[in-house]
């Protein structure tokens, strides 16, 4: 099984990241979402609710778990800086 983490920022495309989220999640059966912040946060969001909205029309049971995780960020010195993302694990299955 491979866990696909897909990294959500303010200015990702809706649309592409909910078919992203359909895709490793119907493959692999679980995907780990990231972002960081309250505009990737929204994004996130509205792209988990059109992939479950797929998902429940396409008869798979999944679990949803939204929880914090510390990320490593890279400055424009290439530093290395953590931060603390908001991680959404989604496990599907066909019913």
């Amino acid at each position: 099984m491979n866990i696909q983490v897909l990294r959500v920022s303010a200015s990702s495309n809706i649309n592409a990241v909910s078919e992203a989220i359909i895709e490793y999640a119907s493959k692999d059966s679980i995907v780990h979402i990231d972002c960081i912040g309250v505009k990737a946060a929204y994004v996130t969001v509205k792209a988990l609710i059109q992939a479950s909205e797929f998902l429940v029309k396409n008869s798979y049971k999944f679990n949803l778990r939204p929880y914090y995780t510390k990320v490593d960020t890279l400055t424009e010195e290439h530093d290395s800086i953590a931060k603390t993302a908001i991680r959404w694990t989604i496990i599907a299955k066909k019913k």
